[in-house]
């Protein structure tokens, strides 16, 4: 892929993330003229930097909704709920878009369809239904009859004319001329005049056409253009219709022969045509003199660069021309000493649109009045001391620098890097075996000790390149929760309910894998807060209740996890109705609906299959959603509890692991096979006389603290060949799933090493029993256990 269209890419993101956050902060302040103005500059940010490829129909969309915006930002128009929907849909569509180019390198085939209806609704407050000339690429430009010829080729110059008239007379070919008069506002359309001017095919003469009067000081606006063009080009039309295809209103061509342009000539005095130079203009703008130094430095610096190359050459002229034209309209000097004289005032002539002077005796070109007043001598710049100050920012001074600097790096890049911090844990790990080897196999302790002491050293190194790579990993959660505003936006006019959503702690940091993956579950929690917890407005006022519902999301950082809750002030879960409808569909048995406590029904949302909808929507209604934020979070090694309280509302926890890259589990054996428990699963590790084990209802307990807790073979539930020895200890790991403490039975116990986890794949991918494979220090593939599925699994055994 291009680089440039890359890094187009990567920041094209935060600019309609900068839109839609704004456009939603703007309809509930419409009259706030900072936010106006910052949609505006991220829409015009993005259309300008969309307008350096070739995709006409991205321009086309941005150019309308750039231009809704700047009738709102100007005033001209009240921004509504409508033209919100409609701003939202353009930049969802252009959304769309950028991930069809992010694949193809090309935007989809129905893209022009697919603008033209938004373009339309886009432009209908503006009084018109369909695009502007300015953004329609498909309207040609129109080409002048050769009588009469306009009166701007005077700026191009009268010997110039002449020459080319002769030269034209001796062939059957014609000229093409173009005077370019851009929109004074046509920075804020992420237009470039020179730029657009500096490509024009077959250049042969420009001129640069400064206003007749310039404003006063105090009237100035650097951001108004006030120039004009006038181009002579060997260029085709068909050439000059697909360069100006974007500002076609702005552009006028003429097609001349050499009669055309000897009758021009003859029938206007050569004083109407001849352009005076201006006089000089050192007061003409009030600049800085700090900013006229380093100014002066600048174009002096590439006046000399350009001055170097060969005179004749149109694109140097055209550069050095823009150098000269900065200056002028600066009333910056310039120091032109060695210049080249002809490169100088061919620089000149096609700012100034006329011929060249003669070089003198004197420095190049000071006979030239512009020249003179370019190259007088630089006013001093005066200081607090009277003394010359020293310059800003040099290279060499460390103190120079403004703010914090910034490299982007590609994500596989940091997953790469993560990756060989993950096989240096490994390498790192097998010096523990190497160092039992040592003193077990060669009878060497002070050798062991050795490989001890240089573990401990690469272990620290270890742990800190780990931490840093995880810093580098770790994104705030607001990235997160950043979609939550527009999409409760949308879904509370669908429902035709009024909420308020509310974000704390979104600085909070997890890491980049945990964000990507939490954005699924809390879709889920958001949308069935919206639709079952929150009601109506008339309702929550029945309730004595503000109109206005409140939904929170809510994150902050826990030990070496992260809390995330979605709560809300709706009307709560009523445990009875839940118990009911569980019953209905069969989740639990009639003794279970006379049983089960209030905290219970309220986890009944989570079976697979249940659900309270009496109909079936889009939103809801199908019994899959509060199923899946279970799986999805503890498929991250995390955990959901749901409190709620009939009346009031419900809060939603989710509990989950700052990382996913590195894992930490408790390495155990059965019958000669290591396997692995993730570590934030493990309560403890115990040994129980084997006369302590009991039997209740055809499940082996302990007795733990007056806590009967039940114990599963974990040799018998993955169907593995061993029995304890009744002689000696049994080894208990206990384990929390789901809240319930479980012991399982193994034959012993090992240490914690933190793993690199890799997901089951190819002919293992069936079996959910393990959660993962991870590599040990001694090259042994440990096996990760998956402990929800391992618990069904010993319930079907038994």
């Amino acid at each position: 892929m291009n680089p440039l269209l890359a890094q187009f890419l990567a920041e094209a993101n935060d600019l309609l993330a900068s839109v839609d956050d704004g456009l939603l902060q703007l309809e509930r302040n419409p009259g706030d003229p900072e936010l106006v103005n910052e949609v505006f500059r991220a829409a015009h940010t993005f259309k300008g930097s969309s307008g350096l490829f070739d995709f006409p129909e991205l321009t086309r969309l941005t150019h309308a909704a750039e231009d809704l915006l700047d009738a709102v930002r100007g005033g001209r128009l009240a921004l509504d709920s409508g033209m919100a929907d409609d701003l939202l849909a353009a930049f969802d569509l252009i959304r769309g878009w950028l991930a069809h180019v992010t694949a193809h390198e090309r935007l989809p085939a129905t893209a022009g369809q697919d603008a033209g209806g938004l373009i339309t609704k886009l432009r209908a407050p503006l009084g018109g239904g369909g695009e502007s000339p300015a953004a329609d690429q498909e309207t040609p430009l129109s080409v002048r009859p050769i009588d009469p010829p306009p009166e701007w080729l005077a700026h191009l110059g009268t010997d110039w004319l002449i020459e080319t008239a002769n030269w034209l007379a001796t062939t059957s070919s014609t000229m093409r001329f173009v005077r370019y008069l851009p929109d004074q506002d046509c920075f804020f359309r992420a237009e470039d005049p020179l730029h657009l001017v500096r490509q024009v095919p077959g250049l042969d003469r420009l001129a640069v056409v400064q206003p007749e009067t310039w404003p006063p000081a105090e009237e100035y606006d650097e951001y108004v253009c006030l120039l004009s063009f006038v181009v002579a080009t060997r260029a085709a039309v068909g050439e000059l219709d697909y360069l100006f295809r974007y500002v076609p209103d702005q552009i006028t061509v003429v097609e001349l022969d050499a009669a055309a342009i000897h009758r021009h000539l003859e029938g206007e005095d050569e004083e109407e045509f001849a352009v005076a130079a201006p006089a000089p203009r050192p007061d003409a703008l009030h600049v800085d003199p700090e900013l006229a130094a380093d100014a002066r430095a600048v174009l002096t610096a590439a006046h000399r660069t350009l001055a170097v190359g060969e005179p004749a050459g149109t694109q140097l002229v055209a550069l050095t021309a823009s150098v000269t034209a900065a200056a002028l309209a600066l009333g910056v000097p310039l120091d032109l000493t060695g210049a080249d004289p002809a490169a100088v005032n061919a620089a000149i002539e096609g700012v100034l649109g006329r011929a060249p002077v003669e070089p003198a005796a004197e420095p190049p070109g000071v006979d030239h009045p512009v020249v003179a007043a370019l190259a007088a001598p630089p006013a001093p710049v005066p200081t607090a001391t009277g003394a010359a100050a020293e310059p800003a920012g040099r290279a060499d001074d460390p103190g120079g620098q403004v703010g914090t600097r910034v490299l982007k790096v590609d994500q596989e890049k940091v997953d790469r890097l993560m990756e060989l911090v993950g096989e240096l844990n490994v390498a790192k790990n097998g010096l523990t075996f190497l160092a039992a080897a040592a003193e077990e196999e060669f009878g060497s302790r002070a050798l062991s000790r050795r490989i001890k002491d240089q573990y401990a050293g690469l272990h620290r190194i270890a742990e800190e390149l780990q931490a840093a790579v995880m810093d580098v990993r770790m994104l705030p959660l607001s990235v997160a929760f950043g979609r939550f505003p527009r999409l409760v936006r949308d879904l509370s006019r669908r429902l035709g309910k009024t909420i308020e959503l509310v974000t704390e702690g979104e600085d909070t940091m997890a890491d980049k894998d945990v964000i990507e993956a939490l954005g699924d579950p809390l879709v889920h929690l958001v949308r069935n807060s919206l639709d079952h917890g929150i009601e109506t407005s008339d309702e929550r006022v029945a309730a004595g209740k503000p109109p206005a519902a409140r939904l929170t999301l809510a994150a902050v950082a826990d030990g070496d996890a992260v809390l995330v809750e979605v709560s809300d002030d709706g009307r709560g879960v009523d445990p009875e109705r839940v118990k009911r409808k569980a019953y209905e569909k069969g989740l639990i048995s009639e003794e279970e609906l006379e049983s089960l406590s209030d905290s219970d029904a309220v986890d009944l949302v989570f079976r697979p299959g249940f659900s309270t909808a009496d109909q079936i929507s889009d939103l809801s209604g199908r019994g899959v959603g509060m199923d899946a934020v279970r799986a999805s979070v503890e498929k991250l090694g995390g955990s959901v509890t749901m409190r709620s309280e009939l009346g009031t509302g419900t809060v939603t926890r989710l509990r989950l692991p700052l990382s996913m890259a590195v894992t930490q589990v408790m390495v155990v054996s059965v019958a000669g096979q290591r396997f692995g428990v993730p570590v934030d699963l493990v309560v403890e590790t115990v040994r129980v006389p084997a006369a302590e084990m009991g039997r209740v209802l055809h499940q082996d307990v302990v007795v733990m603290r007056g806590e009967v807790v039940p114990v599963i073979d974990l040799a018998r539930a993955l169907e593995m060949p061993w029995s304890p020895d009744p002689a000696r200890d049994l080894a208990v790991l206990v384990v929390s799933v789901n809240g319930q403490r479980i012991g399982l039975l193994v034959e012993q116990f090992h240490r914690e090493v933190d793993v690199i986890l890799k997901p089951m794949e190819g002919l293992l991918a069936y079996a959910a029993e393990f959660s993962g494979t991870a590599l040990l220090g001694d090259g042994l593939v440990l096996l990760v256990l998956n402990l929800k599925e391992v618990l069904g699994l010993a319930a079907r055994v038994a």
